[in-house]
């Protein structure tokens, strides 16, 4: 049986900008899916040659190549701004389908660093599972035979840090990148005949399919485009008989897939609720969201069942079920922000199970706590705790859930910039809530500043907003984005993101803060 893959926390996502480019570097060092290369020039045929092995590597998981940066990640200025700009996509692609096929998927872009430039090239997944070169890869050598990196035909994986011919470890990663592939192939394949009856649905006589049938067949078993347009036409009927049963079956079905390991299905059906949350969002159907909510936090729950009390050393699986869980509950917080949804900003923040710890004030602490101390959001590297950036493993949820995003496209930078308003807001509502700042973390303070502080501004300039998210006086929210700010900027420092407010909030801070505690 294939051993599970140790976690990285590299987040694998289609992004080289800047912010992208800072949390890899931050990192500081090499991981199966993280290359670094002190330089390169492509205009040599033997770089040509090593950097197609290391992308075809890297086309069973997927991961990045960072050029002109040593082991640690620091720049080396080994790049001139004429090799960064064989790099170019346009350039790059054409150049290494000589030996990779067809299907090859990257992105890169160039980047001055402290004065150095510095490239990072995403690779995507292959298709098939795996990239099989195409020709040989070869490069003479002054007074010595060529030198031949790979033939025709054969596969290269990534074995630790190392780009590799494929053994058996290898292939089982192949294998189960494939049928991955496959299942989410099958699976499209199926959406597209469900889209269809969703199409009818939204038109007319068709869709008393399911909204009008008998109750149990609108149930989560249902795809997410015909649970969310049956679940329209229910609203419409002023039905509400099926939509209670579902989510009054939610828990004890969750429950099963838990108990039975099956994490796949689990996410599944979380995701099912999600997508319906976001469609009351959507429109403004607060009671219904609400509703998925409580039925959210209810599975929230079922970590905690048949376990001792649970403060420092969380079971796995139960750690696995809360992340997946709060994952969800930030991207539903980014199209919150997006629609100026201050309640159910508010409501997404402040839930809690009462079997979580009193030291929680939010679900959403407590679930990144345990997902770090069960090793899924961390990796221990000489000692220290490498965390993953938990808003990027939020953008891909939104990618991968059309529902998350009806008003953008999967890579709109407004989603991104959603995700860290709103995990500012939320640790904002923390403060208010328990008047200390034992509940927040700062994972905003990772990317650039702008992104986040029109919320603080907002915030300042929008009483209804005020009084709904921090109805604290103006001494304690200035208290209490003074304290923010300081973890931010603590958090953000080794990503080159957050540097504080802007000058208006940081005049109702200081006007705002006895001189004794400044």
């Amino acid at each position: 049986m294939a051993q599970p893959q140790a976690h990285e926390p590299v987040v694998i996502e289609p992004v080289v900008n800047r912010e992208k480019l800072r949390e890899l570097l931050a990192l500081e060092t090499e991981y199966p899916t993280l290359d670094f290369k002190s330089g390169c020039d492509l205009g040599e045929k033997r770089e040509q040659v090593e950097v197609a092995k290391d992308v075809g590597a890297m086309s069973v998981r997927g991961g990045f190549l960072v050029i002109g940066v040593d082991g640690q990640g620091k720049p080396t200025g080994n790049m001139t701004v004429e090799q960064a700009k064989l790099f170019d996509e346009a350039r790059l692609r054409p150049r290494l389908l000589k030996w990779l096929p067809d299907t090859l998927e990257l992105y890169s872009q160039a980047h001055e660093v402290d004065g150095n430039r510095v490239v990072v090239v995403h690779v995507a997944p292959n298709p098939a599972g795996c990239a099989i070169f195409r020709a040989d890869g070869q490069y003479d050598q002054p007074g010595k035979a060529p030198k031949v990196v790979f033939r025709e035909g054969e596969v290269f994986y990534r074995d630790g840090t190392q780009s590799v011919r494929l053994n058996h470890q290898g292939l089982e990663q192949v294998i189960r990148q494939r049928v991955d592939r496959e299942r989410g192939r099958w699976e499209a394949e199926r959406a597209e005949s469900y889209r269809r009856l969703a199409d009818e649905l939204r038109v007319g006589a068709a869709g008393q399919h399911v909204a009008q049938g008998p109750t149990v067949e609108f149930n989560l078993a249902l795809e997410p485009d015909v649970l969310v347009e049956a679940a329209i036409e229910l609203l419409r009927a002023n039905d509400d008989i099926p939509l209670r049963r579902l989510l009054s079956r939610a828990v004890p079905d969750l429950r099963d897939l838990f108990r039975s390991g099956n994490e796949e299905s689990v996410t599944g059906q979380i995701d099912r609720l999600t997508c319906l949350a976001a469609t009351f969002l959507e429109l403004g159907r607060h009671e219904w969201f609400k509703q998925v909510l409580d039925t959210l936090v209810s599975i929230y729950g079922i970590g905690f069942e048949n376990e001792a009390p649970i403060v420092n050393a969380p079971p796995r699986r139960s750690a696995a079920l809360w992340l997946a869980l709060i994952e969800r509950v930030l991207a539903l917080g980014s199209l919150a922000v997006r629609r100026s949804d201050w309640q159910a900003v508010r409501d997404l923040v402040a839930r809690r199970h009462p079997d979580m710890h009193g030291m929680y004030t939010t679900w959403l602490r407590h679930a990144m706590t345990m997902a770090s101390r069960a090793e899924l959001l961390t990796t221990r590297d000489g000692g220290e705790d490498v965390f993953d950036s938990l808003l990027s493993r939020a953008r891909n949820v939104v990618r991968h859930l059309e529902w998350l995003r009806p008003d953008v496209e999967p890579e709109d930078e407004k989603v991104l910039t959603g995700l860290t308003q709103f995990d500012f807001l939320a640790d904002l509502v923390a403060m208010a809530d328990s008047n200390n700042n034992s509940g927040i973390f700062p994972n905003f303070a990772r990317f650039y500043a702008e992104r986040t502080q029109p919320a603080a501004q907002r915030l300042l300039r929008e009483p209804t907003m005020r009084t709904i998210i921090y109805p604290g006086d103006d001494q304690h929210l200035a208290a209490a984005l003074r304290t923010i700010d300081r973890e931010a900027r603590q958090a953000g420092f080794h990503y080159d993101g957050w540097d504080g407010y802007t000058q208006d909030v940081n005049t109702f801070i200081r006007e705002h803060t006895a001189d004794n505690d400044q």
